[in-house]
């Protein structure tokens, strides 16, 4: 791989996109929101009232206080323990290592932006044998949460040409992201949570049903 001349820069989503997760993050923000409300809060709530803002999702959840850096950190931090003692397994989607290998071969670079938390993206990724693929990681605790593009300059680069970056993630948030940056997106629907017709709106450039079907359209179009 040639990383001063690359072919482009894929920029991927985790969960629900390389990750197989949500009823695992369900469980989890189902527990945490209970412990700050002091109140049950169901499974259909959270089915109801996620997103995958950080910011958002405390709002809907009508935890005050959302903005403040020191409540996000320690919201992240409460997420990880609830995470680990309930033992969420996470698998790779299938098709999406195959993916990964053919991008390499390629010569695109690969990024992850996520919503989720560093410490615990490196280890479900280096525990699917998949975070060596990846030359850098955006998460939550790095950088101004998604939708705001940040997360991607840092990762591509202020300089990089919009038109040689792609971003493929199953949420508005990173469709929504890509439009603000520039750059085109892929709406991804391999997860039972993904919502078709919100990446629609959202503007996203393309949709598939598989991750195989998104090399064909970064090689056509990258």
């Amino acid at each position: 791989m040639n990383l001063d001349k690359p072919r482009g820069h894929v920029v991927f989503d985790c969960d629900g996109t390389l990750i197989s997760s949500e009823f695992g993050i369900y469980r989890a923000v189902s527990k945490l929101f209970s412990d700050y409300l002091n109140r049950p809060v169901t499974m259909e709530e959270v089915r109801e009232k996620y997103v995958p803002d950080l910011r958002q999702l405390a709002e809907n959840f009508g935890v005050q206080a959302h903005d403040d850096p020191k409540v996000q950190k320690e919201m992240i931090k409460r997420f990880q323990l609830m995470s680990a003692r309930m033992g969420l397994n996470y698998e790779l989607f299938p098709g999406i290592k195959d993916l990964l290998l053919e991008l390499g071969k390629a010569n695109f670079l690969l990024y992850v932006w996520t919503g989720r938390d560093r410490k615990t993206t490196l280890e479900i990724l280096k525990k699917l044998d998949v975070a060596k693929y990846f030359l850098d990681f955006r998460c939550v605790d790095d950088t101004t949460p998604k939708p705001h593009p940040q997360g991607i300059f840092e990762l591509v680069g202020n300089d990089c040409p919009k038109d040689k970056v792609i971003v493929i993630g199953d949420s508005y948030t990173d469709i929504r992201g890509a439009r603000s940056f520039g750059c085109q997106s892929i709406g991804c629907t391999w997860s039972e949570y993904a919502n078709n017709g919100q990446l629609e709106n959202e503007g996203a450039d393309f949709i598939v049903n598989e991750p195989k079907d998104c090399l064909d359209i970064i090689l056509k179009h990258k």
